[in-house]
């Protein structure tokens, strides 16, 4: 295509002898114009037609949802950012870009210092132009709907529509901005500014005609995973809010049918969607909930089944969730607040008495379990109960999922004394840093490192459809005093994986708080080679270094004691590998360092006992565990400060839980 080409490409020619119905009540002025080929009639008539009949009393019955990814300087207020927008200075994930006020956005332009598409990609999904319909709404002022009419102009001139490419192909045009644009910030956009002064008859033929394009893309160059999610969110809407398109109809019901599929193509029998992170089984409920709320408002209905699957996915949040009230970060995940999530949820799901318990303390709802396993997905996730005070624990045995995956399969969690003491990496940028490279590890998770390899499932792996209905490898049972989780990795570690070491865990959660001590974890792991490895245990602890001892570390808030090997503790390495570090968000940049305990020994068979034990005055410290490093030894001693004891054997708590 000729750098000269400028967009909409739709002739008006095309556009409305071929992409409108204009048999569509109300249409009447409009195709007159049509059939006596008078294009510049017919885009008056049209753009009459689109002021004289958009409905913005239905559509803003749907409460405002802030854009996902947003950006604002610290302290910048929403007034604030849209004043920096009208002056043409925006900003991408995090990093700014002046254009200059009067001056043209380049929307292919990418200011970061290591060339991080992300830039230009989210800079494309128009998050800023909600900002300021948003703010519009708010204030009538006028230079909002001036730049907004600027902002599109100037990209629906540059960003020309792609034709058949792939997907994820382009700056402007990959599928899963089309599906964001169409499915969360167009139609507010829209709705907003159709009948301001600043979006003229042109602006408004132009903004239809590039819908036009979206639909078409979205219909054929789709994509799989949580991007056909928000493909057919776009796709459905805009069978819905533009009737007047002659397939208008058609894509309503390729995207109905899609997602409905998806439903049983993506979310496992427990809930969990296929990629198994927390950050994206938000992205695919939401994106169900803006189409469901669009087609409520607009007077189109979605099945009983979707509903009611849909409602499944949604219990994963409770399923999952830390007694801070979030979910944990797993895999390319997010730290987010469960109450918030659900304050929208309850908008399609009024009367679910688990949600109304969430956002309303609506005590019938509390659920009827503490401790949870699920089977499919293959996280244990263990608790003592549901309030703030309680603790909590998450043990990954999960399969390694279709997306988004970081290498930490027998990772666990634990959040005890109001924190997230046992944490990990958790999730970074998309760059090609050290930092993302980190996150994605073993080197980042709680679990076993082989001769300085990580595990490496990423290799040999490839999904299959039957995938979502497999049961995960893992055993579990719970109990009034015990929670008990066991599973294995065995697809080896390094460049090239290949069979042969074998690392099987056992974890073992005490709720039973005896003699005052708080819950506390044991984990009992059993590495299995016929060679002579290096295994590293590694856990991330965040809570300030007080003393390294022989089988023990302090920790201000835990004690780590350990039966075999030798300890260090590693905080914001570089060399000659990246250690002790966790990601405080998503932008680059966005790290600190944190202490991880790294636990060495030379064996080809062992067994390796660790305690975990928050410290709740002396009764909560760990002098040491005692345990045989023979991997058929089962009997474990866990001696305390306060000179008190607690033996067991591994067979007698899973036999007798």
């Amino acid at each position: 295509m000729g750098e000269n080409v400028t967009g909409p490409l739709l002739s008006d020619r095309r556009f409305f002898q071929e992409c409108l119905n204009l048999e569509y009540g109300g249409m009447q002025e409009v195709k007159a114009s049509v059939l006596k080929e008078d294009f510049c009639g017919a885009r008056k008539a049209m753009a009459a037609y689109i002021r004289r009949t958009l409905d913005p009393e239905r559509f803003f019955t749907i409460p405002y949802e802030a854009p996902e990814n947003i950006y604002k300087f610290p302290e910048e207020s929403d007034e604030d950012a849209c004043r920096r927008i009208c002056r043409h200075t925006l900003i991408s994930v995090g990093v700014p870009c002046e254009y200059g006020e009067g001056k043209p956005v380049d929307w292919k332009a990418n200011p970061t210092y290591n060339g991080y598409r992300e830039w230009t990609w989210q800079l494309n999904r128009h998050n800023d132009w909600k900002l300021l319909a948003h703010e519009y709404r708010r204030t009538h002022n006028r230079r909002l709907a001036e730049t907004a009419a600027e902002l599109f102009t100037s990209w629906v001139r540059q960003a020309v529509y792609p034709g058949d490419c792939p997907g994820y192909s382009t700056d402007c045009w990959r599928t899963i901005e089309c599906g964001i644009r169409m499915g969360a910030n167009w139609p507010y956009i829209l709705f907003t500014f159709y009948n301001t002064e600043p979006f003229t008859d042109d602006i408004l033929i132009d903004w239809y005609k590039s819908v036009w394009e979206h639909g078409e893309r979205l219909s054929r160059n789709h994509m799989t995973g949580n991007w056909l999610i928000m493909e057919m969110n776009g796709l459905a809407q805009i069978g819905i809010l533009y009737p007047q398109f002659i397939l208008s109809g058609q894509w309503l019901s390729q995207a109905l049918g899609s997602l409905e599929e998806e439903l049983d193509r993506q979310i496992y029998p427990d809930g969990f969607q296929y990629e198994l992170s927390t950050g994206y089984a938000d992205v695919v409920v939401n994106n169900y909930q803006r189409l469901i709320e669009v087609a409520k408002a607009f007077g189109k209905t979605v099945s009983e089944g979707m509903l009611e699957k849909l409602a499944k996915a949604c219990e994963l949040d409770v399923k999952l969730m830390m007694p801070d009230g979030c979910v944990p970060d797993i895999n390319d995940g997010k730290h987010r607040n469960v109450e918030e999530t659900f304050q929208c949820r309850k908008r399609i799901f009024p009367e679910n008495k688990t949600i109304r318990w969430i956002t309303e303390k609506f005590e019938t709802g509390e659920p009827d379990f503490t401790s949870i396993a699920l089977p499919w997905s293959g996280f244990l996730v263990m608790r003592t109960g549901w309030t703030t005070e309680d603790s909590w624990a998450l043990f990954d045995a999960a399969p390694f999922g279709k997306a988004h995956q970081h290498e930490d399969k027998l990772s666990l969690l634990f959040y005890a004394n109001g924190k997230l003491l046992l944490t990990e990496g958790g999730n970074y940028a998309y760059d090609t840093s050290e930092m993302r490279r980190y996150v994605l590890s073993t080197r980042a998770h709680n679990t076993v490192r082989v001769d300085a390899k990580d595990q490496n499932r990423l290799k040999n792996y490839a999904w299959k459809e039957e995938d979502i209905r497999e049961k995960a490898d893992l055993k579990w049972k719970l109990g009034p005093v015990w929670d008990y989780g066991e599973s294995n990795y065995r697809e080896g570690y390094g460049e090239n994986p290949c069979p042969g070491t074998v690392h099987n865990r056992r974890v073992f959660f005490n709720k039973s708080q005896k003699e005052g001590k708080p819950p506390f974890l044991v984990v009992v792991d059993r590495m299995a080679s016929d060679e002579i490895h290096r295994y590293e245990w590694l856990w991330h602890i965040d809570s300030e270094l007080e003393a390294v001892q022989k089988g023990r570390i302090s920790f201000h808030e835990i004690d780590a004691a350990f039966s075999a090997g030798e300890a260090e503790v590693i905080e914001g390495r570089e060399e000659p590998e990246w250690q002790g570090f966790k990601a405080v968000g998503t932008k680059q940049g966005m790290y600190r360092k944190l202490p991880c305990v790294s636990i060495k020994a030379d064996a080809g068979q062992i067994r390796i006992v660790t305690v975990l034990s928050p410290c709740k005055g002396l009764s909560g410290r760990v002098h040491k565990v005692t345990a045989s490093a023979m991997p058929e030894e089962d009997s474990v001693v866990i001696s305390f400060e306060d000179g008190t004891e607690i033996a067991f054997r591994e067979q007698e708590i899973i036999q007798t839980v």
